[in-house]
């Protein structure tokens, strides 16, 4: 179903102007209606062929929503296909039959057993109006923050209600840029990850398995929004299913948004000399303990977020001195982050042109993030995945 134009947001209105190549300046109004003019003239068949559309368990996501994509010329189409397919043949859905999820396992092993990786775990928000759309995602990476792959997605929609539209409470930074009236105006979303802690915990017990089944050690640490994402109840319902939590960390920029809220200044101070120290293996209990003396904080909420955050380091640490990447030699923490991790996210929330609520919980949102993910690697190098899936390819390349 198509989205009426009344529907878009701002972003929706800039993105699509742009990619008809109108001017985006003027009232909402006035680019309401000439966007609607140039759907009227532009879409016919002998003017603009559409390109195919993609569908698996009965969702349904059209290329040619992509503002990207409708420029394209058939060279680019076929080299997105390629990357497209094999995105699409690891969805599957959930054990829950509520929704679709995205898994590529294979991708835990693709690494170098000297070296050290990190997951990376985010909910995207995409969408607030006329609906609630999440995207959660675990990304895998370096620990020097090189690398970052997808590994697992689940699309998740509600539809809002208007204590959520209209609460002080919550936050849509990542995804608005909406201007009213020349003021910049700040959208707000649900706090809480719509994601439960039980689906969390199944996701990550997915990862967890594998990496027990093939003795993979190399994962030191895994890098989210610890309180937001309820990390707490789902160490306990990992390990109530035999699995063990790597060290969990808070993403930097996280933590120092929770302590800023805690008006304690000198604690977001300390967190950033933490992250950035050069720590050696004899020492790096002593240099801890010397950047958080510094700290004047006399609340006691504000320093127990930093005190769990050293413990988390410190497992962290030792993990990576395990390995021959850093054996006998400094680390700098300095990349544990989310920090691309958000940015992919920003850009998610730009460029998902908007769906029927219907169809995103039907599962288009999860195939939507598909075509994003293959345009966020469009180039024509192969992939691996595309190198395997075709025997021709694989052996002219060995």
């Amino acid at each position: 179903m198509e989205v009426p134009l009344t529907e878009f947001t701002a972003i929706d209105l800039e993105r699509e102007l742009y990619a008809y190549g109108l001017n985006k300046e003027g009232t909402k109004q006035e680019r309401y209606e000439r966007l609607f003019t140039a759907r009227h003239k532009l879409n016919y068949p002998h003017l603009r062929p559409r390109r195919p559309a993609i569908s698996k368990f009965g969702a349904r996501v059209q290329l040619d929503d992509f503002a990207e994509i409708r420029v394209y010329r058939q060279a680019e189409c076929d080299i997105l296909a390629s990357k497209l397919k094999w995105r699409i043949e690891q969805v599957r859905r959930t054990e829950d039959n509520e929704s679709l999820e995205y898994f590529h396992p294979e991708l835990l092993e693709r690494i170098d057993r000297r070296k050290t990786y990190m997951i990376n775990m985010e909910e995207f928000v995409v969408r607030k109006n006329p609906y609630v759309h999440k995207i959660f995602t675990i990304f895998v990476s370096r620990t020097t923050g090189e690398d970052l792959t997808l590994l697992y997605a689940r699309s998740m929609v509600q539809l809002a209600t208007m204590e959520e539209v209209d609460s002080d409470s919550v936050d849509l930074s990542l995804v608005s840029n909406d201007k009213k009236k020349g003021e910049e105006v700040k959208r707000k979303v649900p706090e809480k990850a719509i994601i439960s802690p039980q689906n969390i915990a199944k996701a990550l017990g997915y990862i967890l398995r594998e990496l027990k089944k093939k003795t993979i050690t190399n994962y030191v640490g895994v890098v989210c929004d610890y309180t937001r994402m309820h990390m707490k109840v789902v160490t306990e319902l990992i390990e109530s299913n035999g699995l063990q939590m790597p060290p969990l960390v808070d993403d930097i920029r996280d933590l120092q948004r929770a302590l800023r809220n805690m008006f304690a200044p000198t604690s977001v101070r300390i967190a950033s000399l933490l992250i950035t120290e050069l720590y050696t293996e004899a020492t790096y209990n002593e240099q801890m303990s010397t950047i958080c003396n510094k700290n004047t904080t006399k609340d006691k909420t504000a320093v127990a977020p930093l005190d769990e955050f050293i413990v988390r380091l410190s497992n962290i640490l030792r993990d990576m001195w395990k390995h021959e990447e850093h054996e006998k030699k400094s680390i700098s923490l300095v990349c544990l982050n989310n920090k691309m991790v958000k940015i992919y996210g920003r850009h998610v929330s730009r460029e998902l042109p908007p769906i029927t609520y219907e169809d995103c919980a039907a599962g288009a949102g999860l195939l939507q993030l598909m075509v994003f993910d293959a345009l966020w690697c469009i180039t024509p190098e192969l992939e691996p995945e595309e190198i395997y899936a075709n025997p021709t390819v694989s052996s002219h390349a060995s």
